[in-house]
């Protein structure tokens, strides 16, 4: 349990400069996407919809990109354009992650988004779980003119995240805050306090109590 807890913790995210070749193969992909089938899934939706782009398509998917933004009547700051293909034309691997949005009487679409969001988190713990590395990258790439096309994207899509996968050059770490500066306790109608002080304050009350009573 505790390796488990050590493996969660120390999880970091590799930017695209710092990821190599090997990408994960076909087997690999798919043990992590199995990770990715395992999120919370409010209603057995599977609001999921996954894109691979192997790095032998990385280049033309790229140039594609560069062709869509060029052709669009839409005006595309050539410096976002030009800075979103060069981040993505260095990725080992991509798979995008989009919400197939259902309609359901049951289900909220927020519902739905949020499990396709969930599963972008296993999929890269599971990335990190058999030796490899990789990032949650923007949609930005997505929401510019023509790309939802190139990708095969229908209407009822909904982007949530370029996952970029590859091998760290360098293993690192990265410190983490604490979460008691983030977390607060419920003490009645309206009533938050830091949690730290809030368990301390409730320990301190019961003992009084007790004292009361003995």
């Amino acid at each position: 349990m505790t390796e488990l807890l050590n493996f969660l913790t120390e999880r970091v995210s590799y930017h695209v400069h710092e990821l190599t070749q090997p990408a994960p193969d076909q087997a690999q992909l798919q043990q992590i996407l199995r990770a990715a089938m395992a999120t919370p899934d409010h209603g057995n939706l599977t609001p999921w919809h996954f894109v691979i782009i192997d790095n032998e398509r990385i280049a033309e998917f790229v140039e594609y990109l560069r062709q869509a933004w060029l052709d669009s009547e839409e005006e595309v700051d050539p410096q976002q354009a030009k800075r979103l293909a060069n981040y993505l034309e260095q990725a080992p691997c991509m798979v995008l992650v989009s919400a197939e949005i259902q309609a359901h009487q049951a289900v909220s679409e927020q519902d739905q988004l949020f499990s396709a969001v969930a599963s972008c988190q296993n999929i890269l713990l599971a990335a990190d779980a058999i030796g490899f590395g990789g990032i949650w990258y923007s949609t930005d790439a997505v929401e510019l003119p023509n790309v939802r096309h190139i990708l095969g994207l229908q209407a009822h899509h909904q982007p949530v995240g370029f996952l970029v996968l590859g091998t760290p050059e360098n293993k690192r770490s990265k410190k983490r805050k604490s979460p008691e500066q983030f977390t607060y306790q419920w003490l009645g109608s309206n009533q938050l306090a830091p949690w730290s002080e809030a368990s301390t304050s409730t320990s301190f009350n019961n003992l009084q109590s007790i004292e009361k009573t003995s």
